[in-house]
């Protein structure tokens, strides 16, 4: 009777949603809301009256509406219903708002179309704010067995974002202005924080740039600025004041942003320890280096390619990191003639869901692949593995350097044995000569290493592009949009310990 009840209510929220022209589609626990949701109309609110406030245009009372509606069904109908609103206030731009809906969404209740429609709403607020390469990241991997009409909004909103990635009437596609090269580096400037929230991170990345320079060239100074106490931008006015060749740093993205909102003062080459988001200006003096996910996600993929593993799993935390290094996986794996099967986000914080959140990942892909990419922290690690080796013990788990903390503790990660993940070099070394656990911050202190190496070397990197350096890092190299490019080593833990494999 229950059964026959819910395909009722789906099968009438189908229809009534149906009335929505091409934007949208159909049915989706919680409360409801306050302010930013449905408060003037909520209660009486259905979903007829929101698709008459559509049709006339009204598309964020509709949103609202929609949202108020969604209290009058069960589950998975109300989160339908839920994500219609959520893709309404995409469609016109109100990030706050679709969020606010999207939250109201637990990844419990997400299965099948729910989830696809999820992300798709998602893609289509990066494409409102002119982030093709998100919107594309975000999008469902899988369209066969989605509905006809939402596989043709994702086919839609793919397009588009294609488009506006290779350039086609895009105000948004980066201008790359010529590289800044200096002849010889021989005075470095470290713009890092001494205190606050990142004052112990940038200490350790001081340490490791002071330690590459007693090691590789000695004979040029460094000279620390201070950027918690003065602000990026009198700093680097400052560091060029007093003579320097070549900047290192700042270290966030704030801080970046604030100096590159005064483009002129760029008068001697930076190398920053962050990345730019959406910016549509490359400076001539910028160079980005920083220990980012997404060359690591690639690079699995890459590698697991090659190795003959062409159909994948993804696991990945319900979260804006795990929506970018799941990804950058999936972009990476499918340009290499992969298939990901199926990807599955789970509760960025602990959760009993993740015995279901595995079971439905391996359900969905009837035992057709051949590997697991799992994107995930330390914790998260230990508690996924045990499950799939419990479920799945063939599958081979590949995942990134962020399942070990760079601190060994064989009692807790013995549960990640037989993990393959990407590491880089330093941390490698010192797990071989026992010192790993005398840095706090050992891939922080690699960073300063490598970003001393970079510095001093990049009259020669920046003139031949074909250039690589090993470091401690990984391999480096830089790219044509002059953002320096790794390649790591692979590890797997045996009783607990990281161990280096060959590739």
């Amino acid at each position: 009777m229950q059964t026959k009840f819910r395909q009722c209510i789906l099968k009438y929220c189908s229809v009534a949603l149906l009335v929505v022209p091409l934007m949208l589609q159909g049915c989706s626990p919680n409360d409801f809301m306050d302010s930013e949701g449905s408060s003037a109309i909520q209660g009486n609110a259905t979903v007829e009256q929101a698709n008459t406030l559509f049709n006339q245009g009204k598309k964020r009372e509709a949103a609202q509406t929609y949202y108020a509606a969604a209290a009058r069904y069960p589950s998975p109908q109300r989160e339908r219903v839920i994500l219609q609103a959520a893709e309404i206030a995409a469609s016109i731009g109100d990030a706050k708002l679709t969020n606010t809906y999207l939250a109201k969404v637990p990844a419990s209740a997400l299965d099948g179309e729910n989830r696809a429609r999820q992300a798709y709403v998602k893609a289509l607020l990066a494409l409102q704010q002119n982030n093709p390469a998100l919107a594309l990241r975000t999008l469902p991997a899988n369209l066969d067995n989605l509905s006809p009409a939402l596989r043709e909004k994702v086919k839609h909103i793919q397009q588009r974002a294609q488009a506006m990635n290779s350039g086609k009437g895009n105000p948004s596609v980066q201008n790359i202005q010529a590289a800044l090269i200096p002849n010889s580096v021989t005075r470095v400037a470290a713009l890092l924080p001494q205190s606050g929230a990142l004052g112990s991170v940038g200490q350790e990345i001081y340490r490791g740039i002071d330690t590459a320079r007693n090691s590789i060239a000695s004979e040029t100074s460094v000279q620390l600025y201070d950027v918690s106490a003065g602000g990026a931008v009198a700093q680097y006015q400052r560091a060029v004041a007093d003579g320097a060749d070549m900047i290192i740093g700042p270290l966030d993205k704030e801080s970046l942003a604030d100096l590159l909102a005064h483009p002129q003062i760029l008068s001697k080459p930076l190398l920053s320890l962050n990345y730019l988001t959406n910016s549509r200006n490359i400076p001539g003096a910028l160079y980005q280096f920083g220990l980012l996910p997404e060359d690591e996600a690639r690079q699995v993929a890459e590698t697991a390619s090659a190795r003959g593993l062409r159909t994948a799993i993804v696991l990945a935390p319900a979260s804006s990191w795990g929506d970018r290094i799941a990804g950058a996986f999936r972009a990476a794996y499918q340009a290499k003639g992969g298939q990901v099967i199926n990807i599955q986000q789970y509760p960025d914080a602990a959760s009993n869901a993740y015995m279901q959140n595995v079971q439905n990942a391996l359900a969905a892909t009837q035992g057709r692949a051949s590997m697991v990419f799992l994107a995930a922290s330390p914790s998260q690690a230990r508690l996924m593995r045990p499950l799939l080796a419990a479920q799945a013990p063939e599958l081979p788990i590949y995942a990134t350097s962020h399942i070990f903390s760079g601190r060994t503790n064989p009692g807790k990660d013995a549960d990640l044995d037989g993990i393959l993940y990407t590491e880089i070099p330093w941390v490698i070394e010192g797990l071989q000569s026992g010192t790993l656990n005398n840095s706090n911050f050992p891939r922080m202190f690699a960073l300063g290493m490598d970003a001393f190496l970079i510095a001093k070397n990049l009259p020669s990197i920046a003139r031949n592009p074909n250039t690589q350096v090993n470091g401690k890092t990984g391999n480096i190299r830089l790219a044509g949009n002059r953002q320096i490019q790794r390649t790591l080593l692979f590890a797997t833990f045996v009783n607990g310990v990281p161990q280096a494999v060959g590739q």
